[in-house]
């Protein structure tokens, strides 16, 4: 393995430890939803739309945003 494969790799589990990842697969009715949201330029991509998303649902739910 080369210093700069090392570093990438590196850099991305640094990256990964304050950047967590989650694999999602929306249903096709949810897919409709993030892509409308990113077809109106609400977000400039799909993880924006999906932070959006889930922060209005939560505080739907919970009734606060924290």
């Amino acid at each position: 393995m080369s210093k700069a494969q090392e570093g990438n790799r590196a850099r991305q589990r640094r990256y990964r430890n304050i950047h967590k990842r989650i694999d999602f697969f929306p249903s096709p009715d949810v897919l409709q939803i993030i892509e409308h949201h990113v077809a109106a330029k609400l977000d400039t991509c799909k993880a924006g739309v999906i932070d959006e998303l889930v922060r209005a649902g939560h505080k739907a739910i919970t009734g606060n945003g924290k």
